[in-house]
């Protein structure tokens, strides 16, 4: 499995607006083939500063998405709100459920 993280800080005052734009893009993204999760984080001290992650079945469905025309088409309205952003993309290795 692959995770796709990406840290975003928002612009000012544009939180909310933000959080129901990723939201209706997360309705649409989990259709997308190999898609299993996505997750939206907030800073509790910066609430500005969010973190998103993205888990997919491989590599090769993460980057066809990545790569593709919808994704951009779909993700426009978040680059419109943000004032930076950085992605990583990890496999995941061990996944160890709480008790």
């Amino acid at each position: 499995m692959i995770r796709a993280t990406i840290e975003m800080k928002i612009k000012a005052g544009r939180e909310g607006e933000f959080e129901n734009a990723w939201e209706a893009i997360a309705g649409q993204v989990r259709s997308i083939p190999g898609n299993r999760r996505q997750e939206l984080l907030r800073d509790p001290k910066n609430p500005s500063s969010y973190v998103l992650t993205s888990d997919w079945d491989t590599a090769e469905e993460f980057h066809a998405f990545e790569r593709s025309t919808e994704q951009d088409e779909l993700t426009r309205p978040l680059r419109d709100l943000r004032e930076s952003s950085r992605m990583m993309v990890h496999s995941l290795i061990k996944h160890v459920e709480g008790a």
